[in-house]
């Protein structure tokens, strides 16, 4: 039962994701941190800025109550904060643009050190953060 609800979980976070990814794209970035805020309540129960204001270690002791979808939830935030990194650049915005791309950072590297099953996606992310942080 378990299993299902985290399939679901990843399900509506990779639909709620697209459609995120195409609110920026199309520059509607108010739309996107909204929807993208609303999705991070949705799959972690923490809007972004609660995240932020938590921390890498604060997520993962939060999440660590439930060890059965703990790597997931922080791989999770870990993406949604990374998305909303690359919402701020679009806007312009490099300060917080920075400081989300930090604690995905973060939060990526704790996922890619565990024996979490997609720590090799979690590597790839880390990759990329490198390539979008030596672009600026």
């Amino acid at each position: 039962m378990n299993k299902d609800y985290i399939m679901r979980m990843i399900e509506e976070f990779i639909k709620g994701l697209a459609a995120i990814i195409m609110q920026r794209k199309t520059k509607q970035f108010v739309d996107a941190k909204l929807n993208l805020d609303g999705l991070s309540l949705q799959v972690t129960g923490f809007g972004l800025e609660q995240l932020k204001s938590l921390g890498a270690e604060g997520i993962k002791y939060v999440f660590s109550k439930d060890k059965d979808s703990e790597n997931e939830k922080i791989y999770l935030a870990a993406r949604m904060l990374k998305g909303e990194g690359l919402i701020f650049e679009s806007e312009g915005n490099l300060e917080e643009s920075s400081k989300s791309f930090a604690l995905s950072k973060e939060l990526f590297e704790l996922v890619s050190d565990s024996d979490y099953p997609e720590r090799n996606q979690a590597m790839e992310e880390l990759e990329e953060l490198r390539i979008i942080k030596q672009i600026k």
